[in-house]
């Protein structure tokens, strides 16, 4: 079943689109991506961990993972800042270590992987048509040649296959947080234009001075413009300010 999922590409996009749809968030979707994968690759006598590393404005992380251990594989590499899936994603390249204990290429990350009790990876970036974001799928094997060329074939195959998938989550994140960064800016201008009535009631003065007002408070506190609104309209009596959205 494996080898015919992963020999027809419809299959498999079939499977991502349906784990997109069948999923709440894009964190989920990602986590259940993570899971398929392992179990795509995982045979009877060698399971296979995943997780999948993104890289998004400079920052890596693990934003799904298979199970704790693939988390935990995956980020004993940010310690040093470099590792096969940091390395895949930065730099868009497949990494395959056959066996750590014959790899020297990141030593101190090959000993801890090693002291887990993982022996090879095999690290296969997403092929993405978004510049910002970068991703790789991350498979772990506990034994030494884990993958075989057959397996890396694969597991190439496999992620162009899912890249789609991952693109759409991608582009759905970016909406997301776009769209939260727009409602946290109104939310802070309604309590500033709430501010700034309450103190032109108050002094009896421009809108513009009022709102000069509130800047120089907030630059000798050293509070933020928000915050400082806030205390004034809360010594006002207005409580808590609320932003309607229709």
């Amino acid at each position: 079943m494996e080898d015919q999922q992963l020999t027809e590409p419809h299959l498999v996009a079939a499977e991502i689109q349906d784990l997109l749809l069948d999923t709440p968030d894009v964190e989920a979707f990602l986590t259940e991506l993570a899971r398929h994968s392992a179990a795509m690759f995982t045979k009877p006598d060698n399971e296979v961990f995943c997780g999948i590393t993104m890289l998004r404005h400079r920052a890596t992380a693990t934003v799904a993972s298979s199970s704790e251990r693939a988390q935990m594989l995956d980020e004993l590499q940010y310690q040093f800042a470099d590792g096969p899936c940091i390395h895949c994603c930065r730099v868009g390249t497949q990494v395959h270590i056959p066996d750590f204990e014959k790899d020297n290429t990141w030593p101190e990350y090959n000993d801890l992987a090693l002291a887990n009790g993982v022996h090879s990876v095999l690290a296969v970036p997403f092929p993405l048509t978004d510049d910002t974001a970068r991703a790789g799928l991350n498979l772990y094997s506990e034994r030494p040649n884990g993958f075989d060329q057959i397996a890396v074939q694969r597991a190439s195959d496999y992620v162009q296959q899912a890249s789609k998938g991952i693109q759409l989550a991608v582009l759905i994140a970016q909406h997301s947080q776009t769209a939260a960064n727009l409602r946290a800016a109104m939310a802070s201008r309604t309590v500033i234009d709430v501010a700034t009535g309450i103190i032109i009631a108050q002094n009896r003065c421009s809108q513009a001075e009022a709102v000069e007002l509130i800047k120089k408070a907030s630059s000798n506190r050293n509070v933020k413009l928000r915050d400082v609104a806030q205390a004034i309209v809360d010594s006002a009596g207005g409580g808590p300010v609320q932003t309607h959205f229709t």
